[in-house]
């Protein structure tokens, strides 16, 4: 099982990249939380990771926090979920919101997730309410402070004005990044609203 990589980063995605760890370059599937958390090519980076084996398919899955790989697993554990969806919610929802949606079984927020319907978020909340709560260092009232942080606000002006939830969390995590968490959520939307004019 490969659960760390240690490597230098050789080409970066959003949804992949490829590091090269003593001269082999492995291709590993990223959320836009870990995306977000990564320097420029060039840097060397570690991964936690994942590595899904099946007979049509070989995957590896990377995380920058540990806890977000402990929720990928919980949540890809769920009938019906699997990897590919679960890495797909934790690019949509960053995972400390989806912890806390889970431990307060709030659906309307899990099933805003592409691909995941009422049901499925039900499905979630059922399996996981119960067995997420040993995450070493994620609470569920750390989650609530990260939800009303300037981060989150942020992220949600920018869905409301045509973002994608996973672009959005890009976005703004970068713009923090790279002004200082002391930016108010009005300068972030600002930035990010004349970065698109200009593209």
């Amino acid at each position: 099982m490969i659960e760390m990589l240690t490597g230098e980063l050789i080409q970066k995605e959003p949804s992949r990249i490829i590091i090269n760890c003593g001269g082999v370059g492995f291709g590993v599937i990223i959320s836009s939380h870990t995306y977000s958390s990564l320097e420029d090519i060039g840097s060397v980076q570690t991964l936690h990771t994942f590595f899904k084996v099946r007979e049509d398919d070989m995957s590896l899955y990377g995380f920058s926090d540990k806890k977000e790989k402990e929720l990928f697993l919980h949540l890809s554990s769920v009938s019906g979920i699997g990897p590919r969806t679960a890495i797909q919610v934790l690019s949509e929802i960053k995972y400390d919101r989806l912890f806390t949606a889970i431990t307060s079984a709030d659906v309307t927020l899990i099933s805003q997730a592409h691909g995941v319907g009422k049901k499925t978020a039900q499905k979630i909340v059922f399996e996981l309410k119960d067995k997420i709560g040993s995450i070493d260092g994620i609470s569920a009232l750390g989650a609530v402070m990260e939800t009303s942080s300037e981060n989150s606000e942020a992220v949600t002006a920018l869905v409301r004005l045509g973002y994608k939830n996973a672009d959005a969390n890009i976005v703004v995590a970068r713009i923090i990044k790279e002004k200082g968490k002391e930016i108010s959520t009005q300068e972030i939307v600002k930035t990010a609203l004349m970065e698109r004019m200009k593209n």
